[in-house]
């Protein structure tokens, strides 16, 4: 189970690495049109370039990267009550985030969506660790 956790937070941890690469280029080039932009339904750009793109003016995507590069060494020493916490509130998190970007931005992300997955696989794992 403890390498299905690390495996899962290397995989959240590309996604977001990507994420926040695409953000920047977005940023740079307000015409730039990554390869998760499918339509204006499915887009990636759009959430990143909203009001709800950053927690306290910090990307999201940056947040993402350290609390998956967090959860790898909690796995390898085995700490699995934090590793319930961490990965519980990433999927409150996930729920908040998921509203706006389905409700308020009116939009699907792929990479988003792909994180929330994680996110909910990771607290599932981590419950059945403990």
């Amino acid at each position: 189970m403890i390498l299905s956790i690390i495996l899962l937070a290397m995989i959240g941890f590309s996604i977001s690495l990507y994420t926040y690469l695409t953000e920047l280029k977005v940023k740079e080039n307000p015409d730039y049109k990554p390869v998760c932009d499918i339509s204006d339904r499915i887009s990636c750009s759009k959430p990143m370039k909203s009001q709800y793109a950053n927690i306290f003016f910090i990307s999201n995507a940056l947040v993402a990267l350290a609390f998956y590069t967090s959860l790898i060494p909690f796995a390898l020493v085995n700490a699995t009550h934090l590793l319930v916490f961490l990965t519980g509130i990433s999927c409150i998190a996930s729920v908040g985030l998921a509203y706006l970007l389905y409700f308020k931005i009116k939009t699907l992300c792929l990479l988003c969506t792909a994180m929330y997955i994680i996110n909910a696989l990771l607290f599932y794992m981590s419950l059945q660790a403990w």
